[in-house]
């Protein structure tokens, strides 16, 4: 009774993290992470107080199972802690470990500057990438390093995109509604044909390839024009990589 209730309480914990990150990476419309993050919010409450009822302490159980390092954003959600363990360079105070972070963040963003924009998961693989001598980054360290860069000025920042897609601006860009629909329309698998913007935006063909050839000319996209292709219009900025590193994958 007592090892099932804290394998059903630890799935539940680790559902509610994987979603909160999944909705900071665009990958959940806000509608369904506020539906869904309410209903497991409900579902661990109600299993730590069925625990409590039962005599069990929940801080042994949290410190056991190391929840706050595994699934810190449950955990702050949860408030089963004031913050979530930092990991920093030894001698490192807050500010010093984000500040380091955001080096790296301009080095990526000067890097692709020419894309105009990027995926928010593909930059965070990226700035972790070049982080080697920090033991691990989480996805908000490097997000707080993103916002901070920008409130400097030095990059736009991050945006989300109509339907919840989030890209980081390495430039400023001045998207148009069509053009911002496009980018959004592309984002899962980095590229759209121009029949896939005249089907799902119900577009003219003239209109669906002024603003895929706008586009171009911004920087943003690379036409592929064979006949094989359909006319495919890539994003390098959205396209999919390796995400496999260990320390990324688990160490959110």
């Amino acid at each position: 009774m007592h090892e099932r209730l804290h394998s059903e309480l630890y799935a539940s914990i680790a559902t509610l993290d994987q979603l909160k990150k999944l909705y900071d990476l665009g990958a959940v419309d806000i509608r369904s992470y506020q539906r869904e993050s309410q209903a497991l919010l409900q579902d661990v409450r109600s299993q730590l107080e069925n625990m409590k009822r039962m005599g069990f302490d929940i801080s042994t159980f949290v410190s056991t199972e190391r929840i706050i390092e595994a699934f810190p954003e449950a955990a702050n959600l949860l408030r089963l802690s004031s913050h979530a363990p930092r990991r920093s360079l030894q001698g490192m105070t807050l500010d010093q470990f984000y500040d380091y972070i955001g080096l790296a963040v301009l080095d990526v963003a000067t890097e692709h500057s020419s894309k105009g924009l990027m995926g928010l998961a593909e930059l965070i693989v990226e700035v972790v990438r070049r982080l080697p001598e920090l033991e691990s980054v989480t996805y908000n360290d490097v997000i707080e390093s993103v916002n901070r860069v920008a409130d400097n000025g030095l990059i736009p920042g991050i945006r989300t995109l109509r339907g919840g897609v989030k890209v980081v601006e390495l430039r400023p860009l001045e998207l148009r509604r069509d053009q911002a629909d496009v980018i959004n329309l592309a984002a899962s698998k980095g590229y759209v044909s121009v029949e896939e913007v005249i089907m799902q935006m119900k577009w003219s063909e003239d209109h669906a390839r002024q603003v895929l050839s706008s586009l171009v000319e911004a920087g943003m996209a690379v036409a592929d024009i064979r006949f094989s292709t359909g006319g495919r219009y890539y994003f390098p900025g959205l396209r999919a990589r390796d995400s496999s590193d260990p320390r990324v994958t688990g160490a959110y």
